[in-house]
């Protein structure tokens, strides 16, 4: 039954909007929750020459890639945006905290 609930189709867009909005913009696009779903589906995510991911699907690894490495998750042009996200000062020191924990492990 558990394998049920998690490969249903509502679980990556799920589990990608509450992970991104953990980790520093409260109302994230479609398309950046849907590439984050692209990679938990998948298991990989390519940015760059860099895979990360272990190619089985729910790959936390290829998932948090996902999240910090898409290019709209760094976008400056979207800081401006009064309806995205949440305050610039939030989201920077999100971040880094986000990526003092993603090096310490």
């Amino acid at each position: 039954v558990l394998d049920h609930y998690f490969h249903h189709s509502n679980v990556a867009p799920f589990i990608c909007t509450r992970l991104i909005q953990r980790h520093g913009v409260s109302n994230p696009s479609p398309f950046h929750v849907g590439a984050c779903s692209e990679a938990f589906r998948s298991g990989t995510y390519t940015s760059g020459d860099v895979v990360f991911g272990s190619s089985e699907y729910g790959s936390l690894e290829a998932t948090m890639a996902a999240i910090a490495l898409e290019p709209e998750a760094a976008s400056s042009v979207l800081d401006l945006d009064t309806g995205y996200g949440c305050s610039d000062l939030w989201r920077r020191s999100s971040r880094r905290k986000f990526i003092i924990l993603t090096c310490a492990l």
